[in-house]
């Protein structure tokens, strides 16, 4: 019987690996990944296309593009796609990263033959409806000035342009006046333009064998090459100075949002997973110094955090809290305690062990199903980690230190080079 009132055992993980991928280049010149596992008849199979945010000003055209691929096309209405997505239990899904943008169909196995013609359809012939374009446009405007009324988003958008440059194509600010230009031409024309399988890559997992491998090879090797693929467009960031402070005011808002961070070394650098655990002890998880700060001891938010965020173009940190206008000033001096506070007193005893067992768990849940394992692999086409990142955190966790995370906090995390954004203060 187990005992309730007792904690149970806490044990360190033992060695981890990732489990590897296979890989192939279909004929067409799509690169097909797949990793086959899980306890249910199901797979995911996600198709990456050369082409997003920093490819196309912007995130919202493609998105637009993306919603309206199963709007109808030269041999299918929209009912009738949508009948066969319902009727065969598929899920489809859409996401515009910085540099691609990304289809995801989840599918029952045994309903993969019926439902791949008509993906095959939607992927080469989409017609793109006025009318189901003007809704996609008047919903992407809403959601823009729905945005734009909240102190997060105004304070997230000032912050990307001080932290990647004012210019930076990630840092472009899409207002609902521009989405008037996404027409049917348009759209149809990023689309014919995208549609280049030998700069694509499918990423297939689930509990797959022969039979589905070979249905979704043959799916995928017809995917016609409609436009010559979009070239990615890496633009390093181009920080503004150390200690810049901008505050927008916004008379409405009750209260402020903060975002507070710098530039930070890149993922090629050795010190790179190191300075992220740091900043996990920092701001990272539940049990983190700013959250026991400025959360739990002195009230001042309801929530704080800090992400170490990297990609092809650079790496920076993230610091993001939202409180009353009145306490502002008090939570940006904590969080400059505290990075303060990392150098001369950094995490030992309970407190060290608690934060590399939360590391430790979180890379094992990369390990719990397909899916997040493929994601992974993903991971590594979107923002570059190397072909070791897992072994790398590992070690990395493994063998953390006080000193390692006080060498860190001197090193990159000086309070003096902080860029700070201020939305909705008065």
């Amino acid at each position: 019987m187990i005992d309730r009132k007792k904690a149970p055992t806490v044990r360190p993980f033992a060695k981890m690996s990732m489990p590897s991928e296979n890989k192939e280049i279909l004929d067409n010149g799509i690169t097909l990944h797949t990793f086959s596992g899980g306890e249910q008849p199901i797979c995911h199979l996600s198709i990456y296309f050369a082409g997003g945010a920093s490819e196309l000003c912007g995130d919202i055209a493609a998105k637009i593009m993306l919603a309206c691929l199963t709007d109808g096309t030269a041999t299918h209405t929209a009912d009738e796609i949508g009948d066969t997505i319902d009727y065969n239990g598929v899920r489809v899904g859409s996401t515009c990263h910085a540099h691609y943008s990304s289809l995801r169909f989840s599918m029952l196995n045994h309903r993969i033959a019926d439902f791949l013609p008509i993906a095959s359809d939607i992927i080469a012939n989409p017609i793109f409806p006025d009318e189901r374009l003007e809704t996609a446009r008047l919903r992407a405007k809403a959601q823009i000035e729905t945005s734009l009324q909240e102190v997060s988003t105004i304070a997230d958008n000032a912050f990307n342009k001080l932290i990647m440059g004012k210019r930076h194509p990630l840092a472009i600010n899409i207002t609902s006046d521009d989405v008037d230009k996404y027409t049917r031409p348009y759209i149809t024309d990023m689309h014919r333009q995208m549609i280049c399988p030998a700069k694509a890559h499918a990423f297939l997992c689930g509990q797959i064998d022969s039979h589905i491998i070979k249905a979704l090879r043959d799916f995928l090797q017809a995917i016609p090459s409609i436009g010559l693929g979009y070239k990615a467009s890496v633009i390093p960031y181009t920080p503004c100075c150390a200690g810049t402070i901008d505050t927008i005011p916004k008379d409405d808002s009750y209260q402020s949002a903060i975002i507070m961070g710098m530039p930070a070394i890149s993922r090629a650098d050795n010190n790179y997973i190191p300075l992220r655990l740091s900043i996990i002890a920092l701001g990272g998880y539940f049990g983190s110094r700013l959250m026991a700060n400025i959360r739990e001891d002195k009230g001042l938010t309801y929530g704080i955090s800090a992400a170490l965020i990297g990609s092809q173009e650079g790496s920076y940190l993230k610091i993001a809290a939202q409180c009353d206008k009145e306490y502002t000033s008090a939570v940006i001096n904590e969080v400059i305690h505290e990075l303060d506070n990392l150098k001369i007193n950094p995490p030992r005893g309970k407190e060290l062990e608690r934060l590399k067992l939360y590391a430790a768990t979180s890379l094992a849940e990369l390990l719990d199903t397909p899916s997040s394992i493929s994601g992974y692999y993903a991971t590594q086409l979107l923002v570059g980690t190397p072909d070791n990142y897992f072994e790398l955190q590992q070690r990395a966790i493994d063998t953390l230190t006080p000193d390692i995370i006080a060498e860190m906090a001197d090193c990159y995390l000086r309070p003096q080079n902080l860029i700070t954004v201020i939305g909705g203060q008065r």
